[in-house]
């Protein structure tokens, strides 16, 4: 595969990431013509060029063509659906428990208060006939068109699988009497469900919300960007480069933490400035430029200034007993479980790796030489 990937990659003067977690197309894309000074946008079959190597040539077993402007019907191997898109009524579609989850008002609120029309996905439904009556059963999207109906809506756009016109041959492959299309409806829709919402759906990755949001300029990710900007961090999804951030919550949490006038990203603006300087050619540890955030912001509270010299101090320090970033998070949080096991050590428990580290960077300021007596102490200390 790796050959497979070197050589793809050679028609592209950009390079980028490739394997089974994730192809980067913010990288791809720069290989693209430029729009209005943004990058280009990339060919969906380019994508599933990079998709199918990455995958070995995987196709599914079975394929079939399908426009759904020209005919009905898609065909699987499972179920020969019945399958189009119909705008339906408000008092034609129901919700059936057996095959869909409750319920959530405060959802439907949270999608509400951030609606807008051009970013509604089109709900799933199947057609029964009961009684002679057809009836629209959601299976997937009744959050979604709870929230239309809130604003205004009174046709709504469903894609309907209807269980009348499934051939025969596809109930009785499953085990289903040909009479039975009810409960054969009900273990389709039931099964789809699970698929979308629990089997088949990948969560998006802070990364990418991180660099949408950028796109969109939102205004707190503007200003994270521009921090990073100033000490020439790069966000990645994963990298080991120099200078490369890719714990993009942890630095959203970082721009989060308020200073003594309430006011956000002075602290991740020192730590990352902190990182860049004493390391520049390491990628930024999480365990690293967290805690000094902390540490600034503890100082802050404690009315306490930590200049330039205290930079260095700490730098000094810290580089002289551990070397690069990643052996010293690692060897503080290791003294500090020693500390723990050996009950050597006095103050409270810390209960998350960036408190550790915090607590280590203190006791190695105050115990190996640090010269300013007002540095906040560590909340748990031991012997170094």
């Amino acid at each position: 595969m790796d050959k497979s990937i070197k050589q793809y990659q050679s028609n592209f003067q950009y390079k980028f990431d490739m394997d089974s977690k994730a192809i980067d197309l913010r990288e791809m894309c720069k290989n693209f013509p430029s729009v209005e000074e943004r990058n280009g946008f990339i060919p969906l079959e380019e994508i599933s060029k990079a998709i199918n190597i990455v995958l070995n040539d995987y196709q599914p077993h079975k394929q079939n063509k399908y426009n759904p402007y020209e005919k009905s019907e898609i065909i699987n191997e499972d179920t020969a659906v019945a399958s189009h898109t119909e705008f339906v009524s408000w008092d034609e579609l129901y919700l059936w428990p057996l095959f869909q989850r409750d319920v959530s008002p405060n959802h439907i609120k949270k999608i509400s208060l951030d609606f807008h029309p051009t970013a509604v996905i089109t709900p799933c439904a199947i057609k029964l006939k009961i009684q002679g009556k057809a009836y629209y059963f959601v299976w997937d999207g009744h959050h979604t068109l709870q929230v239309c109906r809130l604003h205004g809506y009174t046709k709504f756009k469903i894609d309907v699988i209807d269980v009348d016109l499934i051939p025969d041959e596809n109930l009785t492959k499953q085990g289903f009497d040909t009479k039975d299309r009810i409960a054969f409806g009900i273990w389709m829709a039931g099964l789809n469900m699970v698929r979308i919402n629990s089997r088949n759906k990948r969560p998006l990755h802070a990364y990418d919300e991180f660099m949408i949001k950028l796109e969109t300029r939102d205004k707190d990710t503007v200003s994270i960007w521009n921090i990073m900007q100033k000490h020439g961090v790069t966000p990645h999804r994963q990298s080991k480069a120099p200078k490369c951030l890719t714990q993009i919550k942890s630095a959203i949490e970082c721009f989060e933490f308020q200073d003594s006038n309430g006011m956000n990203g002075r602290f991740l603006d020192r730590a990352l400035g902190f990182h860049t300087k004493v390391w520049s050619q390491a990628p930024i540890e999480l365990e690293i430029f967290r805690p000094m955030a902390l540490l600034y912001q503890k100082a802050d509270i404690e009315g306490v200034r930590l200049d330039a010299d205290w930079d260095k101090e700490m730098a000094d320090l810290i580089t002289s007993n551990y070397g690069d970033p990643e052996t010293a998070q690692a060897k503080l949080k290791e003294s500090y479980w020693k500390a723990v096991e050996n009950g050597t050590g006095k103050g409270k428990i810390a209960q998350h790796d960036k408190d550790r580290v915090l607590n280590g960077l203190l006791c190695l300021y105050h115990q190996k030489g640090g010269k300013n007596i007002h540095t906040p102490r560590a909340e748990y200390e031991w012997q170094m």
